[in-house]
């Protein structure tokens, strides 16, 4: 079965217990600018989660809404090795009202590419469990011109089986959807201005 979830400009399919996500914006700053910001993110996630909610996680945060908070995670824990593009996160995943799952350790390994232009900046991310089996992220960055670019972001999940099957299509779509997007309209306005506001191409309730 092959189901199409559609929310913004984030378009969502679902086949083989695998959800594939994609957002894409165009963004009207030079390269330079644009590799910078994947840059910091990856870099960010890697060995300082926590900075990320200052500015590409800004406007994901709890909304009090249990639809939109129905998966929480806390970060406790990162280590980082720069000669190998690996680290790994410690956190807590709560599920309100169900369970807490304590000190759990995700892995993650960079691989950055360049093909015919269009840069392929790839983390994946090593946890097998009952949460997750597998996930990858990719940002891929195509020039339309000098000033000009298209910033896609590609996300893979196949949850383990307690998420399998606490997340239905409509939780995923609830919780990580409109992040996804807001996440990505972040990235786009720190490359266009330098800053964050989280207001960049406002998101629709």
């Amino acid at each position: 079965m092959n189901l199409l979830l559609i929310i913004l400009s984030v378009f969502t399919t679902y086949q083989h217990s695998t959800y594939h996500s994609e957002c894409e914006e165009s963004v009207n700053a030079s390269r330079k600018a644009v590799y910078q910001v994947v840059d910091d993110f990856i870099y960010d996630m890697q060995t300082d989660i926590n900075r990320l909610g200052t500015w590409a996680f800004l406007g994901t945060e709890d909304k009090g809404d249990a639809e939109k908070d129905a998966i929480a995670i806390v970060y406790k824990d990162t280590y980082y090795d720069p000669a190998l593009h690996y680290g790994y996160i410690i956190v807590d995943v709560k599920v309100p009202g169900l369970r807490t799952f304590k000190n759990i350790k995700i892995s993650s390994l960079l691989t950055d590419t360049v093909t015919d232009g269009v840069r392929h900046a790839r983390v994946d991310i090593d946890y097998s469990g009952s949460l997750l089996k597998m996930a990858n992220a990719t940002f891929h960055v195509k020039p339309l011109d000098e000033n000009l670019h298209v910033l896609t972001l590609d996300l893979n999940v196949r949850f383990g089986w307690f998420f399998n099957i606490f997340v239905s299509r409509k939780v995923y779509r609830d919780v990580l959807e409109w992040r996804l997007q807001q996440i990505v309209n972040n990235l786009c306005e720190k490359a266009e201005t330098g800053i964050v506001t989280g207001h960049y191409k406002e998101l629709q309730p």
